[in-house]
């Protein structure tokens, strides 16, 4: 299969330069290159017009001091790097003067808004094909979002990570400790072989009725039915008898009719309690409710996936593999012409990657399910089983990874064994694990992050919350540009707004549409917009809060466990608040129907608790706050700051009263493992997905491993560290990884 690349996904890790007091590891912008930055310069930079665009941007570096000004937001110009996308690059125009260039910037900025957006499509196709942006958006940075502290002092290494989809493989583990793979991929049997002519004629008109059962049916209607059924099985027509009062002796003549003619004369009872019978035409099981039509669906159906489905139960579950940068539960709602809420998973796992999932639905045919299989690119469902119950957020015990950092170096100035410093790191990870920060997913790729947008709706100032929602900003789609300006022209023409915004874009188009049917109820307008969406913004407020407070704890305390600290009481368990309409808070370890309580000075004496216990909780209705004074100092003065406190959380609007729950500070993943792999194409593939493990093990008829050998891999210079590893739901790879190498992970 064929991967491709994408300038937003494919992220580079880059060396960059800390300051030496572990508690401030914070990178200057300007002092080093941010994340993602050029993969495959040495190839991409080999075309001469690529030359000429980095001797033209060294020359102007120093004078280039221009400032973009849209509507509501201002990018001053730095210099970052920037991933073609293999085979669409588009021809590179000649060089033009500065002067030149200019004025097609001035030009693009005063042109109409879908003239506007299209020049700054092609302006982004040119920056790909140069490797150099000359005004680029830049996004929230790590220190924006409350991650600021590393545990360990280990050298630091760059790589690159998500080259290929395959680069990031996520297996769900589930509720019993299993790993889940893709067992079985199912397959339609063939049809069944169409009767032959004189078979077909046969069973349609030569009935050969047995003496008893005539006599039956005279006896209960006489000679003269027996005839009419004879002339209308054979040449068609139709016949009533005379009134037949038992109700049971019509249910018998019915059955007896059926049995008799092989279902291919019909008979009703009229109002008058007379019976009717009639030829049926064409394929009579299409005439009866589609019975037939199930048995032979049963009999086309794999016969491994029937042996493994069970009893018939009110759901199914399935297994979803996918290798594509898509929503899973999207595409089958939509190829099912249902809600995407109909189809449950326990977790939502990266967009970008190959990923290995149960998921959930009800009232829908095994063999309409397999049959979507044809449709997909790149997905594929399979694994199916009747159970009682669906899926729930939650219903899993995390998830294991097998991560591919690829072109893994050290910095220039290092002179130690590659090899020696990333053991010394992945040795580090697996005794002493990692700060459990929510990752930068959590908050968005936009230059506005979604925490603020909670903060917002937290504050109850509804029309702020939606005006960031539509605002013209840096990284938004770009597609979504002339919505937004002009929305930001005239924010009374919603219908114009909505025509022109993608319908991918689903947070925005749901509260254009609000906006357009309720106007200045802005509440309203923001609920319509799905709950799920809605509720994230406020819970990635809850994650910043938490995030910030831990790195406030670890720089002042580190990992002394304190009097006052929190530790879940497993003694004592509250039901889960419901939250509102299908939502969950998915921030936890899933004991989030645990209490928490403050350690003693005894326990502290006793050595009963380390680090690894210690839980804070993310605000809520339902938690309790530290018994330390200093970080209960913290959640009070950081959530000041925008007006809000810790203990009224409550709030009118349902979904946004967040009952609030407990994370473990540190973390330390299981089944930790490494290899090392020497490699020369930059594309090369390090590991098998279940299907490619499913395809070699009936080629060969043995279990191959998931890592491909170094003996299946042309070696070259460039070196690849592929890591396995468990970890807790909720908990994420990225923020590993950010230990391992001392890297931000922020995404431009």
């Amino acid at each position: 299969m064929t991967d491709t690349l994408s300038s937003s996904d494919a992220l580079a890790l880059n060396h960059p330069r800390f300051s030496s007091s572990p508690s401030s590891c914070r990178r200057s912008p300007l002092s080093s290159p941010s994340l993602p930055t050029l993969l495959l310069l040495r190839t991409m930079t080999s075309s001469p017009a690529t030359r000429d665009g980095l001797r033209r941007h060294q020359q102007k570096r120093s004078r280039t001091t221009t400032t973009t000004t849209t509507t509501t937001v201002t990018t001053t110009t730095t210099t970052t790097t920037a991933l073609a996308r293999p085979g669409r690059r588009r021809k590179e125009p000649p060089p033009k003067p500065s002067s030149e260039v200019e004025q097609d910037d001035d030009a693009t900025l005063d042109a109409p808004p879908h003239k506007r957006a299209r020049a700054q499509d092609t302006c982004k196709a040119d920056q790909s094909t140069c490797l150099l942006t000359e005004k680029p958006a830049v996004g929230i940075t790590e220190a924006d979002v409350g991650i600021t502290q590393y545990l360990g002092q280990s050298a630091t290494f760059s790589g690159v990570l998500k080259l290929r989809y395959t680069d990031f493989c996520v297996n769900e583990i589930t509720t019993s400790g299993e790993v889940l793979h893709v067992q079985h991929v199912p397959v339609i049997a063939p049809p069944l072989l169409p009767q032959s002519m004189e078979e077909e004629t046969r069973e349609e008109g030569d009935f050969d009725i047995d003496e008893i059962v005539e006599q039956q049916i005279a006896e209960l209607l006489g000679d003269e039915c027996i005839e009419s059924l004879r002339e209308i099985a054979k040449s068609g027509g139709s016949y009533e008898t005379k009134k037949l009062d038992g109700k049971d002796d019509r249910a018998k003549v019915h059955q007896i009719i059926r049995a008799a003619y092989n279902s291919k004369i019909n008979s009703k009872t009229t109002r008058e309690c007379t019976l009717r019978f009639s030829k049926l035409t064409g394929n009579a099981s299409r005439n009866r409710k589609g019975h037939g039509r199930r048995n032979k669906a049963s009999k086309t159906l794999d016969p491994m996936v029937v042996n493994n489905m069970g009893s018939r139960e009110a759901f199914i579950h399935f297994t979803v593999f996918k290798e594509r940068e898509v929503d899973a539960c999207n595409i089958i709602a939509k190829l099912l012409s249902m809600k995407p809420k109909c189809i449950t998973i326990a977790d939502a796992n990266d967009r970008r990657g190959v990923t290995v999932q149960r998921a959930s639905i009800a009232h829908t045919p095994v063999k309409r399910l397999i049959s979507l299989n044809k449709d997909f690119h790149g997905m594929v469902l399979s694994d199916f089983r009747y159970e009682k119950e669906q899926i729930k957020l939650g219903d899993l015990r995390g998830n294991e990874f097998l991560i591919t950092i690829r072109d893994v170096k050290l910095p220039a100035t290092d002179a130690k064994d590659i090899e020696t410093v990333v053991n010394e790191a992945l040795t580090s990870l697996a005794k002493t694990g990692f700060i459990n920060y929510f990752g930068m997913q959590r908050f968005g790729t936009h230059s506005v992050p979604t925490h603020d947008i909670g903060i917002k709706l937290l504050q109850e100032r509804y029309q702020e919350a939606a005006q960031l929602l539509l605002s013209v900003r840096p990284l938004v789609l770009p597609e979504s540009v002339a919505a937004r300006e002009q929305y930001a022209r005239d924010p009374n023409d919603i219908s114009s707004a909505l025509k022109l915004m993608p319908q991918c874009c689903t947070a925005e188009v749901n509260l254009l549409r609000g906006l357009e049917k309720f106007r200045s109820n802005w509440l309203v307008a923001i609920q319509q917009i799905p709950v799920n969406l809605r509720v994230m913004y406020v819970q990635a407020y809850q994650s910043f809060v938490w995030n910030t407070v831990v790195s406030e704890r670890i720089a002042k305390f580190g990992l002394s466990v304190l009097e006052g600290d929190l530790v879940l009481d497993d003694a004592k368990k509250v039901p889960t608040r419901d939250a509102g309409d299908d939502v969950e808070e998915d921030v936890m370890d899933r004991s989030d129907s645990a209490t928490a309580r403050p350690i003693t000075p005894e326990e502290i004496s006793e050595g009963k608790f380390n680090i690894f216990d210690v839980v804070m909780p993310l605000p809520g209705v339902d938690v309790e706050y530290p018994a330390h004074p200093d970080l209960r100092a913290s959640y009070e003065r950081i959530m000041a700051k925008e007006r809000l406190t810790p203990y009224k959380m409550r709030h009118k609007a349902k979904e946004f009263s967040l009952s609030g729950a407990y994370r473990h500070v540190l973390v330390l993943p299981g089944n930790v493992e490494w290899w090392y792999r020497r490699y020369s194409d930059p594309l090369q593939q390090m590991i098998r997905t279940d299907l490619d493990t499913l395809r070699a093990r009936e080629e060969t008829g043995v279990e191959p491993s998931r890592v491909l050998c170094q003996e299946e891999i042309p070696a070259g210079d460039r070196l690849a560290v592929i890591l396995n590893l468990r970890m807790g739901p909720s908990q994420y790879a990225t923020m590993a990884l950010r230990e391992v190498m001392k890297i931000e992970t922020h995404v431009e």
